[in-house]
Order: structure tokens, then C-alpha cells, then sequence
């Protein structure tokens, strides 16, 4: 998620662009718990070449005096009623045009959340391998994402933010700082796979600074 008019102290890598990017996944902890558990699963994958699964980033920031994690859960009466259906995986395809028609046809909204962290002991923070309870430390709303119904697979938007666009965390506030040892890697990585990718692949970074920048709208 990227957001616009963001304004405040920066860090560097963002100072230019007045954006706050947030990333969101879908587990709530991380197999890449620490730059060393990381570094020896790369070279595990390197060694037997497998296909390697999709790895989800549930991570700590800081939120101005407080350290939180960020949760977004969607929370419109039609999202409700469509979590409790279901369809066949088959043929290739079925699952995006499904999820296409729905936000054609249906506004959705997203509560967005944070944990508070209370307990550094319970909670580790340089250590991403591990969830923090809910149970003991609820998430609370601090705001709603609200999307209108539109045309969510625009060819010509989605090209541009696959080719052109990156999300990085450390382009935002310096109150929102990202935490723990997997972030400060993704700090140094982010940017040479980015640059190396967009290299080989003939494409141009661009750092929009606003909405309207942003192609396909």
C-alpha cells in the first residue's frame, strides 16, 4: 500500500517523494525470522534447487512512540459474505477473474490495525519467526481503508506497478521506522533487486509522488 501526501521527517532513500509505503501479507510470522536464518535458507535453496514457496513478512515499525505491528482485515458486508464462498480452482485463471468481478461489482473496506507491543519477552521484535498473542495483545482499529467498485485489473496500471513501481518500507516517516534484522536486510536488498531487475528487464524506477501520477486512472 502506498500513501500520498505524506509529510514529515523522511528517511533517506524517500526524502524525495512524499509516501508512506506499507507492506501486508498473509502470515503473522516470518520463516525468514533473522538475516541469518535467511542467509542459510537462500543457500539451502541455491544447493537442491527447488521451487521456492511464498514467503509472507509479518515484521515490527514503530508508530511514533510505540512499536506495532500492522494488520488489514477486511471488514464489508460483501467481502463477509463472499469469505464464506468457495470455487474451483480450475481452469487456470478462475481465481482472478472471480476476484476481478468482485471488486467490479461491489465496494470493499479493510480495517486497518495494530498490535501493540507490551512485552518485549513475549514479543521479539529482532526475531520475525514469532506471532504475538492476540489473545494478549489485541489488535485495535485505527483507521479504514475504504475502495470503491472499479476496475481492479487495468492492464496498463498493473504493468506499471509491476514494472515500473516498487513498494519499499524504508520509503516513509522516520516515525515509522521498520524493525528487527529482517528489515534492516530488506534496506540493503530491496534496492539492488530492484535496480538489477529493472536493469535486465530494460525498465525505469519511477517514485511517484502523487495519485495522479500513478498510471491507469
Amino acid at each position: 500500500m502506498k500513501l500520498f501526501n505524506v509529510h514529515g521527517i523522511m528517511f533517506e532513500a524517500g526524502k524525495d517523494f512524499p509516501t508512506q509505503d506499507i507492506e501486508f501479507n498473509s502470515t503473522p510470522a516470518l520463516d525468514l525470522a533473522d538475516a541469518k536464518t535467511t542467509k542459510e535458507i537462500i543457500e539451502l535453496r541455491m544447493k537442491y534447487g527447488a521451487e521456492p514457496d511464498e514467503l509472507d513478512i509479518h515484521l515490527a515499525y514503530r508508530f511514533g512512540d510505540y512499536v506495532v505491528k500492522y494488520n488489514l482485515v477486511p471488514s464489508g458486508e460483501a467481502q463477509k459474505q463472499r469469505a464464506k464462498e468457495s470455487v474451483d480452482g480450475h481452469p487456470d485463471g478462475v481465481l482472478h477473474e472471480w476476484l476481478r468481478k468482485f471488486y467490479q461489482d461491489n465496494d470493499a473496506e479493510y480495517l486497518f490495525q495494530v498490535q501493540l507491543l507490551e512485552n518485549l519477552d513475549d514479543q521479539p521484535v529482532e526475531y520475525a519467526g514469532k506471532e504475538w498473542d492476540s489473545e494478549k495483545y489485541p489488535w485495535q482499529t485505527v483507521a479504514k481503508l475504504a475502495i470503491p467498485k472499479q476496475e481492479s485489473f487495468d492492464k496498463k496500471r498493473n504493468r506499471f506497478w509491476v514494472d515500473d513501481l516498487r513498494i519499499d518500507p524504508w520509503h516513509g516517516l522516520v516515525k515509522l521506522q521498520p524493525l528487527g534484522s529482517p528489515n534492516r536486510l530488506r534496506r540493503i536488498v530491496y534496492p539492488a533487486s530492484s535496480s538489477y531487475r529493472r536493469q535486465h528487464n530494460g525498465r525505469t524506477e519511477v517514485n511517484v509522488g502523487s495519485f495522479d501520477e500513478v498510471v491507469g486512472f
